[in-house]
């Protein structure tokens, strides 16, 4: 089972998957381009909202790859997540800041042109952190073991981002003066021409480079994230290309900007399903080999005192009957005294066989007891039923023909003892077991290879 989504390998459905939502991203930013300055309809809440589903998804998504890295104490996780923190706060302090949410001019004491340059920080810095995190994982490949480095790891590849937001915000609402005006009430014209729009752009152009070349794109994280990274650049190029606040160009950069976010977060998503499915069988598997006895494949004594019980109580409280068989190896002990405990495990296996393929309904089922003894629990049958299904499953392990030269019919036959409720009466678990050891020894005093109820 994988153990993480660094593991996860990327087969052909996951890349035709990811290159059809590329193309999407792709077509759709080359056809709104030439209409992407056209004003279109002020929507007030949409600005808060779609911060909000940025932060939440930004979020969200740092706090599963922090898990992720507790879990594989994969620096280059925390080093990820850090990233994404890093943009979850950046863009929480554009929210306040930005004139006309919450004030006319922004709260913190944002100036006009804070809001726009917060934007150019989360769009430079966060594809630059996603190089430095990947020159993380080339310099540390391996899970961080050595006491208290995962420790240290996380909080410089997790804190440093955030101190570095706080800083960024900081210079962005306190000290604007300090840097060149890119906006003029909503228009933002000069930005694609400043060397900050164009840097911006060009960073996010190489760091998508750099995770292509550097990965091959060959786990889902590496696919998914650089997926993140076009949409990211779709956004960048939108918004340069839009000119100002409510146009057409700029309501679609930020619908990309909300895909960046989310396409990670869904991947880790997904991931944690695909690792919920495997634990699942897998806990399943393990709870099935646990139930089984070793030796011949039939459910276990512990799986018999758990699931005996449980049927003897729903048949009593339905009031219909229920058998159980005891059913035992004639002359099993000359097996292992004259032929070896080798031949004795494959008399058992052989036995253990017949005695399953014969039964046939729903429902039923057969234990190893001990030793070479089995029990069979019949629910919703009577005592005339269960002596025919008793007499057929001695009657097939004598066809069988298992050879077994010291005894009397000279092949491995077996005794069974029956024993069934009464819909009249309470039986105790251990009192109709009882009953049914009875009838075994009954059926070996008589002279064996017979039925006794």
């Amino acid at each position: 089972m994988k153990s993480s989504i660094m593991s996860l390998a990327v087969n052909r459905r996951h890349r035709l998957a990811a290159f059809a939502v590329s193309g999407l991203i792709l077509g759709t930013v080359l056809a709104v381009l030439p209409v992407a300055r056209l004003p279109a309809t002020t929507i007030a809440p949409f600005l808060p909202l779609f911060t909000m589903a940025v932060i939440a998804t930004e979020g969200l998504t740092a706090y599963l790859l922090w898990t992720q890295f507790m879990i594989t104490r994969a620096a280059f996780l925390a080093a990820l997540a850090g990233a994404y923190v890093y943009t979850a706060f950046t863009v929480a302090v554009q929210l306040l800041a930005f004139p006309g949410v919450f004030s006319a001019s922004g709260l913190l004491g944002a100036s006009p042109q804070s809001a726009v340059w917060i934007w150019a920080f989360w769009h430079g810095g966060s594809p630059l952190l996603v190089v430095v995190a990947l020159w993380v994982r080339r310099r540390f490949p391996a899970p961080l073991v050595a006491p208290g480095a995962a420790a240290r790891a996380g909080g410089v590849l997790f804190g440093g981002p955030l101190l570095l937001s706080m800083l960024v915000c900081y210079v962005a609402i306190r000290h604007t003066d300090a840097l060149p005006a890119l906006v003029s009430g909503e228009s933002y014209a000069r930005l694609p021409h400043s060397p900050s729009g164009i840097g911006i752009a060009l960073i996010s152009a190489a760091a998508l480079i750099c995770l292509v070349a550097s990965t091959r794109l060959r786990t889902m994280l590496d696919l998914w994230l650089g997926v993140a990274m076009l949409a990211g650049l779709g956004d960048i190029v939108m918004t340069l290309a839009a000119n100002s606040r409510f146009s057409i160009g700029w309501y679609v950069a930020r619908v990309a900007s909300v895909l960046a976010s989310s396409t990670v977060l869904g991947v880790l998503i997904w991931e944690i399903s695909h690792l919920y499915r495997e634990l699942h069988t897998a806990n399943a598997r393990l709870s099935e080999f646990a139930a089984r006895d070793g030796l011949t494949g039939l459910y276990n004594r512990r799986y018999f005192d758990e699931r005996y019980p449980e049927a003897l109580a729903r048949a009593q409280a339905s009031a219909y009957p229920l058998s159980l068989m005891m059913v035992d190896i004639d002359h099993f002990k000359l097996f292992n005294d004259t032929l070896g405990h080798l031949h004795g495990d494959d008399t058992l296996t052989a036995v253990a066989a017949v005695l399953q393929s014969s039964l046939r309904r729903n429902g039923d089922f057969i234990a190893r007891f001990g030793g070479e003894e089995f029990v069979v629990v019949l629910p919703d049958c009577g005592a005339q039923m269960a002596s025919q299904l008793a007499e057929r499953l001695r009657v097939a392990v004598v066809q069988r023909g298992v050879a077994a030269p010291f005894t009397p019919a000279g092949r491995v036959t077996v005794s069974v003892g029956i024993a069934t409720t009464r819909n009249s009466e309470l039986a105790a678990p251990d009192v109709l077991l009882a009953q049914a050891d009875a009838a075994l020894y009954r059926a070996k005093d008589a002279g064996r290879n017979r039925v006794a109820a």
